[in-house]
C-alpha cells in the first residue's frame, strides 16, 4: 500500500511540475517571444529595448558580445536602418524556471529584405537567461545562433566530434555532474557540490550557466595554477571560451549550479 501511495504522490508531482512548466512556456512565448518579434518586425525601437534589462549582453555567431542598453541599442538601430523589411518569429521549446529567474530555449526564423533590395531567409537557435523585474520577465542574457552559418563553418571543422570524451564532466565526475538535457544544440548540467567535494579534471564548452546555491570554489588548471573563486547566490556566468579545470567546494554549504553548454557556439580564444 506504501509504494503504491508513493507511486500516485510521485506522479501528481510530476505532473504538477509539468503543468507549471507548461504555463511558464505560454507566458514566456507572449510576453516575450511574440514581443520581440512584433517590436522587430515594426522597427520598434524603444519596444525591443524595453525587453531587456539594462546590463544584458548579447551574442551570436561567435561574435563579440554586446554589453549593456546602449550598445544593444546601437545594434537595433543599425538593423533597422539596414532593413526595408522584417519579419521575424520566435518559439519555446523548453524552458526552467528557479523562482524569479529562468533559462528558455527555443527557435527563431528571419526572413529579410534590406534597403538594396537582397532577401535573405535565416533561421537558428536561441537561449536566454532571463530575470523577472517586478510582474514583467526580461532578457539578461540573449545568445542565438544562425544555423546556415554553423553547417557551413561545420563543412570544414565538425568541432562537437572532435572533442575528448573522456575529459566530459559527467563521465569523470557522475556524482557531481546530472545531465539534464542533451541534444544537438545544448547539453544541461545539474551540478551539485557538497561542502569539502572535490570533481575531476574535466572539459566544458562555451557555456551560461545560473547559480542557485553559491559558496566558495578553488579552480585548479592543467598548469598546476589555482583560482578561488566566492559565486553567490542568484549569479549568472557566462564564458566564450573552452574551459578544462577541476573544481572543489571549499567552503562550509553545498553549492548548486545549472550548466548550459552550448555546442553551436564557436568558443573563442581565452
Amino acid at each position: 500500500m506504501k509504494k503504491i501511495i508513493f507511486s500516485i504522490l510521485a506522479m501528481l508531482l510530476f505532473s504538477c511540475a509539468s503543468h507549471q512548466e507548461n504555463k511558464f512556456m505560454d507566458i514566456y512565448q507572449s510576453e516575450l517571444c511574440d514581443k520581440y518579434s512584433l517590436y522587430a518586425n515594426n522597427k520598434d525601437l524603444n519596444g525591443i529595448l524595453s525587453l531587456y534589462t539594462d546590463d544584458a549582453v548579447i551574442n551570436g555567431n561567435a561574435v563579440g558580445p554586446i554589453i549593456g542598453k546602449e550598445a544593444i541599442k546601437s545594434d537595433f538601430i543599425n538593423w533597422f536602418e539596414n532593413a526595408d523589411s522584417i519579419d521575424h518569429s520566435a518559439t519555446v521549446i523548453s524552458a526552467n524556471v528557479f523562482g524569479n529567474k529562468a533559462f528558455v530555449y527555443g527557435r527563431w526564423e528571419l526572413s529579410q529584405i534590406s534597403k538594396d533590395g537582397k532577401r535573405s531567409d535565416l533561421k537558428g537557435n536561441w537561449m536566454n537567461h532571463s530575470e523577472k523585474i517586478g510582474n514583467t520577465w526580461k532578457m539578461k542574457i540573449d545568445l542565438w545562433n544562425d544555423a546556415e552559418f554553423y553547417e557551413l563553418r561545420d563543412q570544414n571543422m565538425d568541432y562537437i566530434s572532435i572533442q575528448d570524451k573522456s575529459m566530459l564532466p559527467e563521465n569523470v565526475s557522475p556524482e557531481v555532474y546530472t545531465v539534464l538535457v542533451d541534444n544537438d544544440y545544448v547539453k544541461v548540467l545539474d551540478v551539485k557540490f557538497k561542502s569539502g567535494q572535490s570533481d575531476n579534471m574535466h572539459h566544458h564548452n562555451v557555456f551560461t550557466g545560473y547559480v542557485v546555491t553559491g559558496g566558495k570554489m578553488l579552480n585548479t588548471y592543467p598548469d598546476g595554477t589555482t583560482r578561488t573563486m566566492e559565486i553567490p547566490n542568484g549569479m549568472a556566468i557566462h564564458r566564450d571560451f573552452e574551459t578544462v579545470h577541476q573544481v572543489k567546494n571549499i567552503g562550509d554549504s553545498d553549492i548548486h549550479i545549472i550548466l548550459v553548454e552550448h555546442k553551436n557556439i564557436k568558443p573563442t580564444t581565452n
